[in-house]
């Protein structure tokens, strides 16, 4: 994904035909049950979507940087939503479980409420991102049978990297549920 700069508001367009970047405000899912869509001013990167046979990776970025237009600024994020094939009354995980599946990495904070968990890792985030910085976001929900994987990583020294991530992390949650409500 190219360098990630402060961001614009999206309008959704598909750009990739121009020779633009293929960048997509929101994308539908596994016939839309799930609905990819970030927080204001962060769209997808349509061209970099993996489809594999057990799930689908999205990456997000500012809109700005990703299309190369002006818009509203927002912080600096590298965003990873993974989104896996649906399960029958499949269980949100707990992020206790999350935190266990980073290790050897630490957590920072465990958090589990409205059926969204989630983890404050204290390394791993400088090697998502070039000039990351090392703490990094993690979250797991379910929506509509699917479990929704989150990541945000952010620039060394940002506050999403911090305490700011949780409230974009759980923002960022809320934009899929209302995105993909049934």
């Amino acid at each position: 994904m190219a360098a990630l700069g402060p961001l614009a508001g999206c309008d959704g367009t598909t750009l990739g035909t121009s020779g633009k970047p293929n960048v997509v405000q929101a994308l539908s899912l596994y016939d839309g049950s799930v609905v990819v869509r970030g927080p204001r001013g962060y769209c997808i990167d349509a061209d970099n979507i993996r489809r594999q046979p057990s799930n689908r990776l999205v990456f997000l970025g500012s809109c700005e940087s990703l299309s190369g237009e002006p818009g509203v600024t927002v912080p600096l994020a590298f965003i990873v939503v993974n989104v896996a094939i649906r399960e029958p009354g499949r269980t949100p995980p707990s992020a206790a479980t999350i935190a266990a599946s980073a290790a050897p990495k630490k957590p920072l904070a465990i958090v589990d409420g409205d059926g969204l968990a989630l983890v404050h890792l204290d390394a791993g985030g400088e090697l998502a991102l070039p000039g990351g910085d090392p703490r990094y976001w993690r979250g797991g929900m379910v929506i509509n049978d699917h479990l929704v994987s989150l990541a945000v990583y952010a620039p060394a020294g940002s506050s999403l990297a911090g305490a700011s991530g949780r409230r974009f992390i759980t923002d960022l949650a809320r934009s899929l549920r209302r995105a993909s409500a049934k």
